[in-house]
Order: C-alpha cells, then structure tokens, then sequence
C-alpha cells in the first residue's frame, strides 16, 4: 500500500485532517501500516456522515467512519491523551502533500495507548530519530 497515494485519493481538503497513528511510520519507511488512521475536524467528519460512502462504527461513545483502509477518528482526545485534533493538524509534519502526526506527538500518542504494539513502535521511531535527527 502506497499510503500517500491512499490519503490523496480520498481528495480532503488539507488543514482539515490529519494522519494519525502509524501512518507516518509508513511513510517514512520506519515499518509498514495495514490501514490508516485518520484525525478530522468535526465539519469535515459531519460531511463525510453525511456523503453516505462511510460506514460508522460507535465506538467509546463516539461515532467512527470506516472504508477501505481508513479508520477516521472524530475526535483523538481522551484523559490519558488531553489534545485536539486541531493541535494535531497544526503540529503535523506534511510528507508529499499529506499532513501526518509528527513523530514526537505520535511518541506521547502511543504511550497513552499503551499497548504492547505501541511500545514496540516507540522504540522503532525513536532508533529512526537517533539515524535521522532532521525529524526531531
């Protein structure tokens, strides 16, 4: 899966959304990602409802979109993980055109998360930042 190609086929409009997750991780050839997670602003998911090409899914009280590969997120803050979408966007690092969660947010982000899978990515970015330092 080429994810910058994915992204850009869904043709949203940029300052309204933003690559969260392992997406970067992608792109920056860190490891590959199976599906790709999305951020938006609550305009632009309320249009996506409504073109009735998403599939929604409620999940922890909040109404997810699904198609393809795209997990779209309404909102991405919670108590271990105070932030906005907004904040995301504004902070993103943009790789060809498609803005997605920098790699030190995507740090704090996967620590809230937690899981098993997620410690395992924290220590792949941070051996690519070591290699890389332009990304700090």
């Amino acid at each position: 899966m080429n994810i910058i190609e994915k992204v850009k086929s869904l043709n949203l409009p940029l300052g309204q959304y933003v690559v969260i997750g392992s997406g970067i991780m992608d792109a920056l050839g860190i490891r590959s990602a199976h599906d790709v997670d999305l951020a938006v602003l609550p305009e632009l998911h309320q249009k996506m409802r409504e073109s009735g090409e998403w599939n929604e899914e409620d999940r922890h009280g909040r109404i997810f979109l699904l198609k393809d590969v795209f997990d779209c997120n309404p909102d991405i803050s919670w108590d271990q993980y105070p932030t906005t979408t907004e904040q995301a966007i504004a902070t993103a690092t943009t790789i060809n055109g498609v803005p997605f969660m920098n790699l030190q947010e995507l740090i704090k982000f996967k620590t809230a998360l937690g899981r098993e899978k997620d410690f395992k990515d924290i220590e792949l970015i941070k051996s690519y930042l070591l290699k890389n330092p332009v990304h700090i």
